[in-house]
């Protein structure tokens, strides 16, 4: 369930947060200003803007990217909500079948009003329990006959940045390429895995037949996503991007500040991972709140408050404008009488040792 809060009090903590000289969340934020000033810094005299998905800039980076996760080809697209339910009826119409195995909490399923479904004719069917990764079996209770694709969220952003145990998601993989149905990876987050997995981006994403990946999340970019497969796929991924509208005339900016992001804060993902476990577990011995997952898995929690999240919001508000100090962003749900509010780890987080946070946390779960 989404969280219920005023507007004078979001407002009121995007004027505090703005004014806040110190944050634990994502990466340092520049004014719109400073970035375009630091992204044309970074372009090469030589560079020229790409037209139509064609040209130096875009296609070397799309390769890179391709390289990065053990895939023929790439491309970049505006947005994943595009670059999904396109890999998806790619598959669809591979193997004639139009089905779709997802999770509960799929970003498609939550937060797309559902497009894949509307716009693109698939059919969604949900396996698993909302408060935990897909299994095998899940994925074995689903009916085949018309089961095209199977998506899975590396991590699970809804349920804290859980991730399926390892030599299970292997099992997925090859359960249902035995029953020849496409695995595609909603990465969104993709790139704090291989640290919580132990293993590279190449032997996760070899896993399955397309992957989409962000470069605004957890990169810091301004926007801007890709889609990787095999060489067929993406020259259908052209065709159908071009009949969505997603083949824009120039994507440079998005392009240089997406390569800008790889660059600079990829890698510190595996620091991240390692700050967020360690400051979950110490999170989770506090009285007032609760740890999901007890012990972060990845860069991201969720910390639940018995509190509503209006009242949340504005104990949250107080603080940050009382201390400039931004410990929690606004509750993005409230399920069964708990606020929930999303920490996901960068370099704001790691510019402080644990304790200044968690001498924050103290104070604020004190009332002080």
């Amino acid at each position: 369930m989404s969280a219920s809060i005023a507007l004078t009090t979001k407002q009121a903590y995007q004027n505090s947060a703005e004014q806040a000289s110190t944050s634990l969340l994502r990466h340092p934020q520049l004014s719109m200003t400073e970035e375009l000033q630091l992204l044309a810094s970074q372009l090469q005299q030589h560079e020229k803007r790409e037209v139509y998905g064609s040209g130096a800039l875009i296609n070397d980076f799309e390769d890179h990217v391709a390289q990065l996760l053990g895939k023929p080809a790439a491309l970049f697209l505006p947005t994943g909500t595009l670059a999904q339910p396109l890999a998806l009826r790619i598959h669809a119409d591979q193997r004639q079948r139009n089905g779709v195995a997802l999770h509960p909490t799929s970003h498609l399923m939550l937060h797309e009003q559902m497009g894949f479904e509307a716009l693109w004719q698939l059919n969604g069917t949900t396996t698993g329990f909302t408060n935990k990764p897909i299994t095998l079996d899940d994925l074995k209770s689903v009916k085949t006959d018309d089961l095209g694709t199977v998506l899975l969220e590396l991590p699970m952003r809804e349920i804290g940045g859980q991730l399926p145990d390892w030599d299970d998601l292997v099992a997925q993989s090859q359960w249902a390429r035995q029953q020849n149905i496409a695995m595609h990876l909603d990465g969104a987050r993709l790139w704090q895995v291989p640290a919580a997995y132990d293993c590279s981006l190449t032997e996760i994403c070899e896993l399955f037949d397309s992957v989409y990946v962000s470069f605004y999340k957890d990169l810091g970019a301004i926007s801007g996503a890709v889609l990787a497969g095999s060489e067929a796929f993406i020259e259908q991924a052209k065709i159908w991007a071009r009949r969505a509208g997603g083949n824009v005339t120039t994507q440079y900016p998005q392009v240089v500040s997406a390569r800008h992001g790889l660059k600079e804060n990829l890698p510190v993902m595996p620091d991240a991972v390692g700050y967020a476990k360690a400051l979950g577990e110490v999170l989770s011995r506090f009285k007032g709140l609760r740890v999901n997952p007890e012990t972060p898995q990845t860069a991201m929690f969720h910390l639940h408050f018995p509190l509503s999240a209006e009242a949340l919001a504005k104990r949250i508000n107080e603080y940050t404008a009382r201390t400039g100090v931004v410990i929690l962003p606004l509750p993005r749900a409230e399920i069964d009488g708990e606020a929930i509010c999303e920490i996901t780890i960068g370099r704001n987080a790691m510019s402080q040792p644990q304790d200044f946070w968690l001498q924050h946390f103290k104070q604020f779960l004190e009332g002080n």
